[in-house]
């Protein structure tokens, strides 16, 4: 056999092998995106059995505490807590989902938090920071997975801890969700009735067509767009983080929702569909200029004062 030939074979048992593996992964991600999530999220959630506190300061002389919460299931979560430790009374309480490159440090985009408290969350993700090739883009995936899965139920834990605080009013838990923190967050306050009201940033109702415009940003061959962006819906969200289904569940609870009037990462339209298919109460608001991102601070500080404006309403005291 010459040498061609058998390169030739080589390349196409190869092309066979990669070809069978990615049809494999797309079946095993329509079948395990499509299980029953409810229970699952209730067995995951389990029974806070340990917490690690950190304690420092901020330039603001705020209080701040890097936690990490374990349950009895295994669930792991990291969370940072911000807030005046002078202020007398319990306090209402932003928990935060931001966005990738945030973390649990959005809470410092917060500044002065004044009366009352913000905690962020980290995604528990715990596989590899950079992946290279698609050896370990694939040994990343069930990493990925379990942390889009994990978030909600670590969410859910993060409220624990906050219950048993004394400083702590529990009828004032609210929660904020940025960009990629939307889905998460919208899934959180349906699956979770103790989250008295909820605030999205900049986020969509079709979370595959928000994935596809992130892979035009990126990727030049459009074909592969949406060919992508399905296998990263299922990766990422699936029915599990429909956010148009599951914003209908946060009513009767107040909503405020946020758009930014030239948006470059969410397709037009999505801002007013989330509104459209949200139940009452609810309000629709805009900043001005782009996307948030951690560097535009006039766009933050927007987001703030609107915050500071919509928190009687999530509050229920002016619906």
């Amino acid at each position: 056999m010459s040498f061609w030939r058998a390169a030739r074979r080589f390349l196409v048992y190869g092309l066979l092998l990669a070809f069978a593996a990615v049809c494999i992964l797309l079946t095993w991600l329509r079948w395990e995106s499509h299980l029953p999530r409810d229970e699952w999220f209730v067995e995951r959630h389990g029974e806070l059995s340990e917490v690690l506190a950190e304690r420092g300061t901020t330039p603001y002389g705020q209080m701040t505490q890097r936690l990490t919460l374990t349950s009895d299931s295994g669930l792991k979560i990291v969370a940072r807590l911000i807030r005046n430790e002078n202020i007398d009374g319990r306090l209402p309480v932003l928990v935060v989902l931001g966005g990738h490159r945030t973390g649990s440090d959005a809470v410092d985009l917060f500044g002065d938090v004044g009366q009352r408290a913000v905690i962020g969350v980290d995604y528990p993700y715990d596989g590899p920071e950079k992946v290279r090739g698609m050896s370990q883009s694939l040994r990343a995936i069930p990493a990925a997975r379990r942390a889009f899965l994990d978030t909600v139920p670590g969410v859910s834990l993060v409220i624990d801890w906050l219950e048993g605080q004394p400083w702590v009013d529990p009828g004032r838990i609210f929660i904020i969700g940025g960009s990629l923190g939307v889905p998460f967050a919208v899934s959180a306050a349906a699956h979770d009735s103790r989250i008295a009201g909820a605030m999205l940033v900049h986020g969509a109702a079709d979370n595959r067509l928000w994935l596809e415009a992130q892979l035009a940003r990126r990727i030049d061959a459009t074909w592969l767009h949406y060919p992508l962006s399905v296998v990263l819906h299922w990766l990422a969200y699936g029915p599990v983080h429909d956010t148009g289904r599951n914003i209908g569940r946060i009513a009767p609870r107040p909503l405020v929702i946020i758009g930014a009037r030239d948006d470059e990462r969410t397709p037009a339209g999505q801002t007013e569909l989330l509104y459209e298919l949200a139940g009452e109460p609810k309000r629709m608001r805009f900043t001005d200029g782009a996307h948030i991102e951690p560097d535009r601070t006039d766009i933050i500080a927007e987001l703030l004062r609107i915050a500071d404006e919509e928190m009687a309403f999530l509050a229920g005291a002016d619906k």
